[in-house]
Order: C-alpha cells, then sequence, then structure tokens
C-alpha cells in the first residue's frame, strides 16, 4: 500500500530512506552511494517536497510495516513524471506495481522515467516485465579532485567561447535534432557551460561540454566529427577538462559514460560508482 507521507512523520522515516539509499541493490537514481552526496543533501532534497506543489513523498507499506520511500516529481508542461527517490528495504516488484498503477490513475498520458542501478535486478527485471522501454545504459564514473593530479595536456584542444563557437556547433549540431541542450541552448547559456574541442589543421574533430559549477560538474557529452570515436581524442579532452576543474577549485566531476568510452575515462582518473539503466514508459 502507498501512502502520503506527511510532513510530521518526516523525521521518523527519513534516516530509514537513506540508508536504503546508499544501497544500490535497494534504491534507484539518484544514487546516494557516489561519495558526493551527503546525508544532509539528501534530507534537504526530501524537505522540499513539502513546499512544491509538483512533488510528493510516498510510504510503501508491506505487511503492515513501511518498507520504502518513494519520492517523485511531476513537470506539467512537459507530462513528465521522474523520481528524486525510489528505495525500498523489502518487496520492490510490488512497490513499483503499486507506484505505476498509482501513477497511471493520477498522470495519465504522461511519460514516467526510473532510473536504477544494475545492481538493483530485481527493480530492472520487473520494469523489463511491465513493458517499460531501456532509454540508457551507461557508467556512473566521478572524479574526486581531491585525489586527482594535473595530466599533461594536448596542444590541439582549445576553449570554446562565443568568438570561436563555430568549432563546437560544426559538431554538436549532428545530434541537435536528439536532445534538449542542442547548440542552440548551449550557445544562450554559454556562461554556464565549459567547452573544449579538438582542432586539427584548422577544423574540429570533438568537442567535450559540461556544466560549470564549484562544487560538482557533469559532462555532458563527447563528440565526434560523423560519430567515429578517437580514443586519443577522447583522452585529451577529458584531461583538459578535469585540469579545467582542478585548477577552479571544482570538487567532483560527474559523467554518465557509454561502454566503449569506459576504459579511457578509467585511464583518466574515472571511478565508476556503478552501472545505471534508464527505463520510460507512457503511462
Amino acid at each position: 500500500m502507498l501512502r502520503k507521507l506527511e510532513e510530521q512523520d518526516f523525521d521518523r522515516y527519513v534516516g530509514f530512506a537513506y540508508e536504503l539509499a546508499l544501497d544500490q541493490t535497494r534504491s534507484g537514481y539518484p544514487t546516494y552511494a557516489d561519495g558526493i552526496k551527503s546525508k544532509n543533501d539528501f534530507i534537504a532534497r526530501a524537505r522540499e517536497a513539502f513546499f512544491r506543489d509538483d512533488e510528493e513523498i510516498l510510504l510503501f507499506e508491506r505487511n503492515s510495516k513501511v518498507s520504502g520511500w518513494i519520492h517523485y516529481y511531476y513537470l506539467q508542461e512537459d507530462r513528465y513524471l521522474d523520481t528524486c527517490a525510489f528505495c525500498v528495504a523489502d518487496g520492490m516488484n510490488e512497490a513499483l506495481a503499486e507506484f505505476i498503477d498509482f501513477a497511471r490513475e493520477r498522470f495519465y498520458g504522461s511519460e514516467l522515467y526510473l532510473g536504477f542501478s544494475k545492481e538493483n535486478i530485481e527493480a530492472v527485471a520487473a520494469l523489463e516485465s511491465y513493458g517499460f522501454e531501456c532509454i540508457e545504459e551507461s557508467y556512473n564514473d566521478v572524479v574526486n579532485f581531491d585525489h586527482y593530479i594535473l595530466q599533461p595536456e594536448d596542444k590541439h584542444v582549445v576553449p570554446i567561447t562565443q568568438a570561436n563557437y563555430k568549432f563546437f556547433s560544426d559538431i554538436h549540431s549532428q545530434h541537435d535534432k536528439d536532445m534538449y541542450w542542442n547548440s542552440e541552448r548551449i550557445f544562450t547559456a554559454i556562461d554556464h557551460w565549459r567547452i573544449y574541442a579538438y582542432l586539427l589543421e584548422g577544423k574540429s574533430k570533438g568537442v567535450i561540454y559540461f556544466k560549470d559549477d564549484e562544487f560538482v560538474s557533469e559532462i555532458f557529452g563527447i563528440d565526434f566529427k560523423n560519430d567515429i570515436y578517437d580514443s586519443k581524442l577522447y583522452r585529451a579532452l577529458l584531461t583538459a577538462s578535469l585540469n579545467d576543474c582542478k585548477r577552479r577549485g571544482t570538487k567532483h566531476m560527474v559523467f554518465f559514460n557509454e561502454r566503449k568510452f569506459q576504459s579511457d575515462a578509467i585511464n583518466s582518473g574515472f571511478r565508476c560508482v556503478g552501472e545505471y539503466v534508464c527505463y520510460k514508459i507512457t503511462l
């Protein structure tokens, strides 16, 4: 059974939920097992549910006992439903089934997205059995810059600004129709982005782009000319980006990385938190 968490019961259950959020076999994404997000972060984010009209926390009860905590949010304009936490101590399959029924009744016609670690075998199997489409499989990689040492950089890698933005857009525009952060939107918000390009004979061969943040920066993508992967370019772009973050005092870097890039990412200084899978269904 699902029931809404009342604010007066928050302190009673939030510690229980956080402990589950540390266990990738019993929780969903975003994970708190990455060594970046803290218990205080979990509590602060959860409390926001009581002050937002588009969020709610549900308790999952099984055998007359609270066994789970589901914090969801809904973007009405986009008809987009997702979760900030999906933590279940026992009965993940049952919790998912009840949440899907709840969501279908409350948000019929919307798209529901649920992300989990592959370690959560029960959740992955349940979502596949319920007809969800797997839309992403990636490695959740992180860097703690306290342990990162500056590396030699390739002279072919240059920072991208408004003045030389074409070097970025020439590559990134290959995917403009497939993503929200297309070339135009990134250009409009370029003050919040860090971008590097690998130039050879005056032409861009690859680009990397990540959000500029003093605590946690996230790489949104690495693109190659004609989508042809080049290990040397990849390592050069990563090194320039990681060095940049280290010099500016960034604490962590996050990258949801493709399988074919993984060995190069690890060799560049990343640590793998786990394998991430994202599922989607139209309710």
